[in-house]
């Protein structure tokens, strides 16, 4: 039975998701890397872990996790990702980050912890968010280096259940920013 790991995350729109393709295909040329880029439809910014089931999520757990943020309030924000570097990792993943243009998905991040947390479904101490996106994983690792900044304008955060193993992920709901 495959685990699952569902999570609240950002996704980019469609002309960041091309850019993000032409940055990975750069990279890729550039430091001769042979790993499979992510799929355009699992491209996301992971913002807080809700669990990892092994098997489909209980009901009852989506439900809950959905109530909690049901009330949440936050104004759309612009991210900016311009910073591509592997991380440690068997494969390297390769990510896209950067540090200023990350400020609001901190502060919704923070947003949603203190709800998650309300219905005990987060711990006490808010996780460090090292917000990114996978775009592969590679056995070379390639160096530090800014990019020309991936912008979008964040108007909904989502939940999704990832299937590990399947490379498979289904969007469970959508909160729009207002």
């Amino acid at each position: 039975m495959p685990e699952h790991r569902v999570f609240f995350a950002l996704q980019p729109d469609a002309q960041a998701t091309e850019r993000i393709a032409a940055v990975t295909a750069d990279a890729r040329r550039r430091h001769g890397l042979i790993g499979k880029p992510t799929p355009a439809t699992r491209l996301h910014l992971s913002l807080n872990v809700v669990g990892g089931f092994r098997g489909p999520p209980p009901r009852a757990a989506i439900d809950k996790a959905a109530s909690a943020v049901a009330g949440v309030s936050a104004r759309p924000f612009v991210i900016a990702l311009n910073r591509v570097e592997s991380w440690q990792g068997d494969p390297h993943p390769l990510v896209l980050t950067g540090e200023e243009g990350l400020i609001g998905a901190s502060a919704l991040h923070a947003t949603l912890h203190k709800a998650l947390r309300a219905v005990e479904m987060a711990p006490r101490r808010e996780p460090e968010l090292s917000a990114h996106i996978a775009l592969l994983w590679d056995r070379r690792e390639a160096p530090a280096e800014f990019v020309e900044p991936v912008t979008w304008t964040v108007r909904e955060f989502v939940l999704i259940d990832s299937v590990l193993g399947e490379g498979r992920h289904e969007v469970l709901g959508r909160w729009p920013l207002a």
